[in-house]
């Protein structure tokens, strides 16, 4: 499957090559006709290769991707503010940015990458540069100038010094490399050898002339329609054919890469800035077949910064291994400055969620922590609701030279421990299969079998008490939001406190059972009591004694009017305490005042509190369409209330606001083989983390305040 895979790619490259070099001698007409074949092999090649295999897999497996960075170190050194005392880890890459990091002498940088080409590309250049004999010429003929004798004359050198894999490697290639041009390896280099030649001649860009006139903005806006019609070409080619080669997914490829507008913008914020031609070196080392001389090209080629690149080579330690992983390896609160580049784009939420809480093992309090992204915004991963993040893309986007990322986010990694999710239940809170099929007929069949009540109490009873026994075993594959809505829980300092709303069984307390000693004070609050029996029982089974003694199961209302008093009351707090995390686990769509709810749980909030809510949604937006009707009919018949209106009045009416920082996360998960949706939302207090780590509100509470004016007030008064 690999060899067919590889061969139809190279067939289809290969198609294009020969397209691209036949346009380039023939008139207007014949052009358009080439251009026209051309689109046709692209669209033949993504077809089979979309089919056959992950393109992206393939490439790994041959080669390295990228031959140079796509971010703006310039942008990074603004934000990091690089000191000799730091400790840096970023994911590899091409490896050119961590050796730009390298000129400003941080004490080490460590690099990971899950493509071992890239790791020996990486490799190369630092044994090159810890070869006692390299002189800046050398460097450059290599690096600047992609010259093959200079190439084989350091390499027989410093041959020896390179790993045995990256030795064996290079071998069988490093001439080839450098006599075809190192701007045309790695699928990066390789794609743009042919897609450029092909964009330019169809949309009429003759880049020669451009460069004569010194890349002369006035001639980018006499000539905007390239602009216009290159947009074209790239919203047809980018998302299904040149995606895998420039190291993109298709889960990091939004609805805007689908649209002509999306690349006409970044196409003319890059082009049309009237420094390219002096300080663009990313996109000229491609249009110009490398860097002509110094006038432009990253720092590492520019003589000036030679000595100090050689002279902090050896602050360099790499792994083969994705950032989790390295994180684990190694030694604890190692790093106080962190690059993530675009990655966890790629990722599914619970896996950025273990990535963060290795990431927090390994730096210190406080560190500073860098990552680009596809999207301005990060609410479609609960984890990252965590963490105080700052978007820097309205700061720093427009002096981005690269363009590639709309989003920008800084964040500081927090003292407090991040939740760690234990998905497995508890031994107590496993069943047998007949006790499932028992519970299970036992929930479809109530409608029929369950006498006429009204009290909400009353019916909650009615319909949980014949579960309670298998309630836990049978609804872990049909709540399946819960681990996301718990991922969202913020993190957890000394002394937490814990509101559980319709908490039942108690659940959710049991993805948490590994920081149950941080708590000061769980309340699971339910109105039925057999499942807070069913709770209270397998809390006993499975925690301490001081645990459970933290756990408090409260048979009460959350609308009763006297809910603060006695909550307080329970929970040993000062009334105005609040809780830190309050959470509504598939509870909120049966509670018929369900917004009053919502004001409840607001006013019980703590100052850095937060409200997390994880029920059952609507197909679509608006909640309109047929799908949505069937599956609200079906669930009301269980007491199961589903409309869009929940989402929007979580977020836009009760916790509306320049006080809450509000995300909204919706997901379908098959159910019997059908899929249903599902939504977790968070709404929590602003915070802000200070840069050694700390937390503290970001609005201050002036109740607070206003008290202790009182009490001087009435001092003053007396005296």
């Amino acid at each position: 499957m690999f060899s067919t895979v590889s061969n139809v790619a190279a067939l289809a490259l290969g198609k294009l090559s020969e397209v691209g070099s036949k346009a380039l001698a023939l008139d207007t007409n014949s052009q358009a006709t080439y251009a026209a074949g051309a689109v046709l092999v692209l669209y033949m090649g993504s077809a089979i290769v979309k089919k056959s295999f992950n393109m992206i897999d393939a490439i790994c497996n041959r080669t390295y991707i990228y031959n140079i960075c796509w971010e703006d170190p310039a942008v990074d050194h603004q934000i990091l503010k690089i000191t000799p005392d730091d400790v840096i880890f970023r994911i590899c890459s091409a490896g050119d940015i961590v050796l730009d990091y390298a000129i400003e002498g941080p004490s080490k940088i460590v690099v990971c990458d899950m493509n071992q080409h890239q790791l020996w590309l990486f490799e190369l250049k630092i044994c090159m540069l810890r070869d006692p004999k390299l002189t800046y010429e050398e460097w450059w003929g290599i690096w600047g100038s992609s010259d093959v004798s200079i190439a084989l004359d350091v390499w027989k050198r410093m041959r020896h010094t390179m790993s045995a894999g990256g030795r064996q490697w290079w071998d069988g290639r490093i001439e080839r490399v450098f006599r075809q041009g190192f701007v045309t390896t790695g699928s990066t280099g390789f794609f743009s050898k042919f897609l450029i030649p092909f964009i330019m001649y169809s949309v009429g860009f003759d880049f020669k002339e451009w460069a004569e006139k010194g890349f002369s903005h006035e001639y980018m806006q006499a000539n905007h329609v390239i602009i216009e019609r290159a947009a074209w070409y790239m919203r047809r080619l980018f998302p299904t054919f040149i995606a895998p080669f420039a190291g993109v997914p298709p889960n990091q490829i939004g609805p805007e890469f689908y649209t002509v507008e999306f690349y006409e913008t970044i196409l003319r914020e890059i082009f049309m800035d009237p420094d390219f031609g002096s300080t663009n070196y990313f996109y000229r080392f491609y249009l110009d077949r490398g860097y002509k001389d110094q006038s432009c090209c990253p720092r590492t080629l520019q003589e000036e910064h030679f000595d100090a690149l050689r002279k902090n080579a050896s602050c360099f330690e790499w792994h083969h291994a994705s950032v989790q992983a390295t994180m684990e390896r190694v030694k604890p609160h190692s790093f106080t400055k962190l690059v993530l580049l675009d990655h966890m784009d790629w990722m599914p939420n619970g896996m950025v969620h273990d990535e963060w809480i290795a990431l927090q093992r390994a730096t210190v309090p406080g560190a500073k922590i860098l990552w680009r992204s596809a999207f301005t915004q990060m609410g479609d991963k609960t984890f990252f609701n965590n963490l105080d993040v700052n978007d820097l893309s309205p700061q720093w986007y427009s002096k981005d030279r690269v363009k590639m990322y709309p989003g920008t986010f800084l964040s500081y990694m927090p003292r407090d421990t991040f939740p760690f999710i234990d998905p497995e239940p508890s031994a107590c809170q496993r069943a047998s299969f007949a006790r499932k099929v028992i519970t299970t007929a036992k929930m479809i069949l109530h409608p029929l079998t369950a006498g006429r009540v009204s009290a909400h109490g009353d019916k909650m009873s009615s319909f949980y008490a014949s579960q309670a026994k298998g309630y836990d075993a049978v609804r872990e594959n049909m709540l399946v939001a819960r681990p996301d809505m718990i991922s969202a829980f913020g993190p957890i300092r000394q002394g937490h406190t814990w509101l559980d709303i319709g908490g039942g069984t108690g659940r959710n307390v049991h993805f948490l059972r590994a920081q149950l000693d941080s708590f000061k004070t769980i309340i699971v609050l339910d109105i039925c009591p057999e499942l807070l029996e069913i709770g209270k029982e397998s809390a006993r089974q499975s925690f301490t004694l001081e645990q459970c003694k933290k756990i408090h199961w409260v048979c009460l209302d959350v609308n009763d009017p006297n809910v603060r008093e006695e909550l307080a009351k329970i929970a040993g707090n000062n009334i105005n305490r609040g809780f830190d995390t309050i959470t509504f686990s598939y509870s909120l769509s049966m509670i018929p005042e369900w917004e009053k709810a919502l004001y409840s749980a607001k006013s019980l909030m703590s100052n850095q509190g937060r409200v997390l809510v994880a029920d059952f949604d609507t197909y679509t937006e608006s909640g309109n369409s047929f799908k949505d009707f069937m599956i609200r009919t079906w669930y009301k018949q269980d007491g199961v209330r589903i409309d869009a209106k929940s989402r929007d009045t979580i977020l836009n009416t009760v916790f509306a606001g320049d006080n809450y920082t509000n995300t909204c996360m919706r997901m379908q998960k098959k159910l019997a083989g059908v899929q249903i949706p599902h939504y977790v939302t968070c709404c929590k207090k602003g915070t802000i983390t200070t840069p050694d780590g700390f937390r503290r509100p970001s609005v201050p509470d002036l109740t607070k305040y206003a008290a202790a004016s009182a009490i001087e007030e009435e001092k003053k008064e007396a005296a």
